[in-house]
C-alpha cells in the first residue's frame, strides 16, 4: 500500500535528511520577492545559504517571469511604508486629542494638555526615526543590488518558458483542474486571465524537470493556501499528499522523491544541513513576512486610478486600494463583477461604471 500511496506518507527525519543530501532545491516567486522584505541581516544569511547549495539549484521559468513582473510592486510597498506609517501616527493623534479634549479637557487631577504635549513630542522622535530609516534605505528603483545578486546566482540555473501552443493547452487543462479543484492553482481562479493559471504552468515545469533529472526536488514557498497545504484547524501540517502523489506518479521513477518548505522550515534545515551557526531571529523574520504576506489579499493591478484589488469569494467583499491611498471594502460584490473588474481593458473606468455607487462601501482605516 505504502508503494501505492507514496505521496501520503510523510518522510522520516532519516528520508528527509536523505533527500536532503541528493536533491534539487527549487524555489517559488513569492520567496525570492520577500527577499526586499528581510533586514540586512537575514538577506545575508539566504544568500549564504544559496550560495552553499548554489550547485543544485534550478527555478522554473514561470518564477523567473513572475519575479520579475512583481519586483518593482514590492519595492514600491516597501517605500510607500514610511509614509503609511506616519500617516497612521498622525491620524491617530489626531483622534486621540479629539477624544480627550472632548470628554477630559478639564479635569481636577489630570492635565489634558501636557498628556498631549508628551504624546506629540513622542510622536515627533519617532518620525524622525522613520525620517532616518527611510534616508537609509537602499534606492533599489535605481539599483537593484538584490537583483544582481540573485541574477548572478540564477544565471543558467532557469527553465526554458514553454510556446504558445504548449500554454494554451495548459491553461485548457488548468481550467480543468479548477473545475474539480485539483492542485495547485484553484485557489487563483478568480484571478484575471493569464494570471490565474500561474501556479498551473510553475507546477507543470517542475514536473517536466523532474522526468528529465529524476533527482529529488524540494520546492520552497511562501504561498500558503491550501492548494498547496494540507490544513487542519486552521493549521498548515504537511505539503498537499495529492501534490507529492501527482508528482511522483508523473515521473514514475520508484526512487523519486518531492517535498515542500516554506521559506523559515527551509532556512532552519538548512543550516543544520550546511553547519551554519544558528540564527534563529532569521527564521523568525521568513515566517512573520510569510503570515504577514499570506494575510493580504489585494493583489497589485496596472492602473493609473486603481493600485490592488482583493476579493473574497466567501463573504462577497471586495477590497480596492486607490492610488491616493485610500481603501476601500464594497459590500455583497457577485463574483462575476470582479471577475469582469480584473479583466477590464480599463479597470478605472470599469470600476466608476461598474461598482462606484453601485454597492454600498466603506472606508478602512
Amino acid at each position: 500500500m505504502r508503494d501505492l500511496f507514496r505521496g501520503y506518507y510523510k518522510p522520516t527525519p532519516e528520508e528527509l535528511a536523505k533527500i536532503w543530501q541528493q536533491c534539487i532545491f527549487s524555489f517559488d516567486a513569492n520567496v525570492l520577492l520577500h527577499i526586499y522584505s528581510y533586514t540586512p541581516e537575514t538577506q545575508e544569511r539566504f544568500f549564504e545559504i544559496i550560495n552553499g547549495l548554489n550547485e543544485r539549484i534550478w527555478i522554473p521559468h514561470q518564477v523567473a517571469y513572475e519575479y520579475q513582473k512583481n519586483r518593482l510592486y514590492v519595492i514600491s510597498d516597501q517605500i510607500k511604508a514610511y509614509a503609511d506609517i506616519e500617516s497612521i501616527l498622525n491620524k491617530n493623534f489626531y483622534n486621540l486629542r479629539t477624544e480627550l479634549f472632548k470628554d477630559y479637557k478639564r479635569h481636577p487631577f489630570l492635565n489634558t494638555q501636557e498628556i498631549l504635549e508628551h504624546l506629540e513630542n513622542s510622536i515627533e522622535e519617532i518620525k524622525a526615526k522613520i525620517k532616518l530609516a527611510q534616508s537609509n534605505h537602499p534606492n533599489y528603483l535605481e539599483k537593484d543590488d538584490l537583483r544582481e545578486i540573485l541574477t548572478d546566482l540564477l544565471e543558467g540555473k532557469v527553465g526554458k518558458p514553454y510556446c504558445e501552443d504548449e500554454l494554451e493547452n495548459i491553461y485548457q487543462k488548468a481550467e480543468k483542474r479548477f473545475s474539480y479543484k485539483r492542485p495547485p492553482g484553484y485557489k487563483d481562479a478568480k484571478k484575471p486571465v493569464p494570471k490565474n493559471y500561474g501556479d498551473v504552468v510553475l507546477w507543470f515545469q517542475l514536473i517536466d524537470y523532474a522526468r528529465v533529472q529524476q533527482k529529488p526536488i524540494i520546492f520552497v514557498t511562501d504561498d500558503d493556501k491550501e492548494d498547496w497545504w494540507l490544513k487542519y484547524d486552521g493549521e498548515t501540517v504537511e505539503p498537499r499528499p495529492d501534490l507529492i502523489q501527482e508528482i511522483i506518479s508523473e515521473v514514475g521513477v520508484e526512487d523519486f522523491k518531492f517535498y515542500m518548505y516554506h521559506s523559515a522550515q527551509f532556512i532552519d534545515y538548512a543550516e543544520k544541513f550546511l553547519n551554519l551557526p544558528v540564527k534563529p531571529e532569521a527564521v523568525k523574520e521568513a515566517r512573520e513576512i510569510m503570515l504577514q504576506d499570506s494575510a493580504t489579499k489585494r493583489i497589485p493591478i496596472e492602473s493609473n486610478y486603481l493600485r490592488s484589488v482583493g476579493y473574497d469569494s466567501s463573504t462577497q467583499v471586495l477590497e480596492i486600494e486607490f492610488r491616493r491611498g485610500e481603501v476601500y471594502q464594497y459590500i455583497d460584490v457577485p463574483p462575476t463583477v470582479y471577475t469582469e473588474l480584473m479583466n477590464a481593458p480599463s479597470h478605472g473606468r470599469y470600476f466608476n461604471t461598474n461598482i462606484k455607487e453601485v454597492y454600498s462601501c466603506r472606508k478602512l482605516g
